[in-house]
């Protein structure tokens, strides 16, 4: 990908995640997709992970969180299954599926600042319960264990 989408996450994105008290922590921008490159940012606060990728494959821009032992890894190909959508979490926690779909990532837009803006809505809405359903995430088979 190039250092448009790193630029964007930059200026779009980090704002949010330094007042969240996050810090950059690596970009990689040759997440292999099958063909098509993907890239991911990650940022890193006292006590869990966010990262913010660009599908190419996929074509959307996206953001998940994990807790700090999560590795630095392209999320939709993380094994150690850490990674989660934000909404995953408030889902579990009774919000409506129409209020979590208000912030539907699936909706193409023409741009990546358009889809980071989207991104940046998302972390916002959602940061708060998806931080605290990630520090009581256990194994990687916590999903499992939860109703």
């Amino acid at each position: 990908m190039t250092q448009e989408f790193l630029t964007g996450v930059q200026t779009i994105v980090e704002p949010l995640l330094t007042e969240l008290g996050f810090q950059f922590d690596e970009y990689i921008d040759d997440v292999d997709e099958g063909g098509p490159k993907g890239s991911v940012v990650f940022y890193q606060s006292d006590d869990c992970k966010i990262q913010v990728y660009e599908s190419a494959r996929g074509g959307e821009a996206n953001c998940m969180i994990a807790p700090l032992d999560a590795p630095n890894v392209f999320g939709l190909y993380d094994k150690s299954a850490k990674w989660q959508y934000l909404p995953r979490f408030a889902i579990r926690q009774g919000v409506p599926i129409e209020e979590i779909k208000k912030y539907n990532p699936s909706v193409k837009f023409p741009s990546t600042a358009q889809f980071l803006e989207s991104v940046r809505a998302r972390i916002n809405k959602f940061f708060a319960i998806a931080h605290a359903g990630v520090l009581e995430m256990g194994g990687p088979d916590w999903w499992a264990s939860k109703p």
